[in-house]
């Protein structure tokens, strides 16, 4: 039994040069071709242009969420300011009364030595902060360079130290 694809195949094999260079044939391949290619351009298009939306999406999703927490995050801020400022008027106020009710009810008196003592505890405060830091800054720069030093020790046999200590004494 003859297969009627292989007869077709042969058929074909057997054409003559006349019949393959027919112009009518050849166009219709090139426009077939032609057309599958701009058909697969627009299907790479649709696909480009589909990737790009849903990062834009993801981007603008990751952004809207930012700002959801950000606002979210100073409006707690803003919250505990407010317990703190709330906290610190009912404090000196109350201390304030209290003075003045010391000083015979003289309410003035008490609240100027209220504010006075708070704003002596504040300004304590912070030269106490800013002293520390300094210190811990001139610690840390100390040890860095004696470990400096320590590494020149090792590795040449002196350090800088020695080497100024040496140079003064030869002036």
């Amino acid at each position: 039994m003859i297969d009627d694809r292989d007869s077709h195949a042969h058929a074909e094999e057997k054409r003559t040069p006349k019949e393959t260079d027919d112009p009518e044939h050849r166009e219709g391949t090139e426009l077939d071709a032609l057309k599958l290619l701009l058909k697969q351009f627009r299907e790479l298009r649709e696909y480009f242009l589909y990737y790009v939306t849903a990062k834009s999406d993801g981007v603008k999703l990751s952004l809207r969420n930012a700002v959801l927490w950000t606002v979210l995050a100073s409006l707690g801020m803003v919250a505990v300011a407010g317990l703190i400022v709330t906290a610190n008027w009912f404090m000196l106020s109350g201390t304030a009364e209290g003075l003045g009710q010391l000083y015979g009810g003289r309410l003035w008196a008490g609240k100027i030595t209220a504010g006075f003592l708070s704003l002596a505890c504040l300004g304590i405060g912070v030269c106490y902060l800013v002293a520390r830091r300094k210190s811990a800054s001139r610690e840390r720069t100390v040890q860095k360079y004696e470990k400096r030093q320590a590494g020149e020790q090792a590795e040449f046999g002196r350090n800088v130290y020695d080497q100024a200590s040496a140079a003064s004494e030869n002036n």
